[in-house]
């Protein structure tokens, strides 16, 4: 089988030409990006169809199970002990517990797939990526959608035929609900006492939030909380379900000059949860998004990641508290929220796309679809920031 066949000295050239654009600065990312995607489409270009749909079948199913059976073994780990030195399967065997064989296995798979190095027959050590999977972020990311979207994903087409696919919406009704035959929306069913080592994977995965840039260093901040209101006791930004924090503790740390009181508002559950070494010059607040916000006047109600976790009712009913908080031609809403391309949309905002439809019956919005959700409940869109090019933007919105 063969595929079309586009011109591969084009797209070696391209290659070429972005490849020298690429630097070992962090201050732009950009370029490396450009040449992945380059890169990707020579890769498209070369692989037969065959191989495609051969590599989405037979690879990539165990590159996911053996990854997560390494986090039982703590085989990452053990890899990186004694200086990353390269370990035979032996050696791996007896600081795991596992058979060799199974480990030589395991590990000449997920060399296949540039996991780890290997060193010499049976011998294998880390690498870059090895050292990330390590980590706890990584880690967490891995069993939170391992363990949980292998069921709901094996019930999706289930699930879709029996709705005679149609796009689901319902929250009450969602694929992960059916999946694991519970009445409970996600957030709740995970919130249960007996699933409390899968709400700190949960957690572990959701600080892939602190990683790259913040939104306020691809923004210009002077300009979206412009003229804020020069008494100290006035209210700066609210993060209202920010998690433990993350976004409003760097931005106090790269603004430590601004005026105005920041605010964390958050389920008790999270309040509660917050260490001793949360800020004290934050104010941590519990607070319900559905129910009205008890905080009016502030300059900036600011919402990561947030609404992408619930279908457009819902969505409606949180702007909605916030409209009549707000002061007209001073507050703003701040959503750091993905904008998905209507054409050419890229695999990150695809695959979020995909987990909030698996999950929460939601979905990730584009440019027009924001505008309508506010538009419904008395707001407008005044600005979109592209953020560089990152597929999470910043949408500016002030009362209509």
């Amino acid at each position: 089988m063969n595929s079309p066949s586009p011109d591969i000295t084009t797209l070696l050239k391209d290659v070429d030409a972005k490849g020298k654009s690429v630097t070992n600065s962090t201050s732009d990312d950009n370029p490396r990006k450009a040449l992945l995607e380059s890169a990707r489409s020579l890769v498209t270009a070369l692989e037969t169809p065959f191989e495609v749909v051969a590599r989405m079948n037979w690879f990539d199913p165990p590159k996911w199970a053996m990854t997560r059976i390494g986090y039982d073994l703590n085989l990452f780990d053990k890899m990186l002990e004694n200086n990353r030195s390269p370990k035979s399967c032996e050696e791996l065997g007896k600081l795991t517990g596992a058979d060799p064989k199974l480990l030589s296995r395991m590990l000449k798979h997920l060399y296949c797939c540039g996991f780890v190095n290997e060193t010499g027959s049976n011998e294998f050590a880390p690498n870059a990526i090895t050292a990330a999977l390590a980590t706890r972020i990584c880690k967490g990311m891995t069993i939170d959608c391992y363990d949980l979207m292998n069921q709901v994903n094996a019930k999706l087409p289930e699930y879709l035929k029996n709705t005679k696919y149609q796009n689901p919406t319902d929250k009450d009704a969602s694929i992960f609900q059916f999946a694991f035959d519970t009445k409970l929306h996600y957030f709740e069913w995970l919130s249960l006492p007996e699933h409390a080592a899968k709400i700190e994977t949960f957690n572990a995965h959701m600080d892939f939030k602190t990683l790259g840039k913040k939104w306020f260093q691809s923004t210009d901040v002077s300009a979206i909380l412009n003229d804020p209101s020069p008494d100290p006791e006035s209210v700066l930004m609210i993060d209202i379900g920010g998690n433990a924090g993350h976004d409003i503790v760097d931005f106090k740390k790269a603004f430590p000059e601004m005026k105005g009181r920041l605010v964390l508002q958050e389920l008790p559950a999270v309040i509660n949860s917050l260490t001793a070494d949360f800020p004290k010059d934050i104010e941590a607040q519990e607070h319900d998004m559905f129910t009205p916000q008890p905080i009016h006047g502030a300059k900036a109600y600011y919402l990561h990641m947030v609404l992408h976790d619930w279908p457009d009712d819902s969505c409606r009913q949180v702007l909605a508290q916030l409209v009549p908080a707000m002061k007209n031609g001073y507050s703003k809403i701040l959503l750091n929220e993905i904008v998905i391309k209507d054409k050419d949309a890229d695999w990150f905002s695809t695959s979020v796309d995909m987990l909030m439809m698996l999950c929460h019956s939601a979905y990730e919005r584009t440019e027009s679809d924001w505008r309508a959700l506010c538009e419904g409940v008395g707001l407008r869109v005044s600005k979109i920031w592209d953020c560089e090019g990152n597929p999470e933007k910043v949408i500016e919105i002030e009362l209509a």
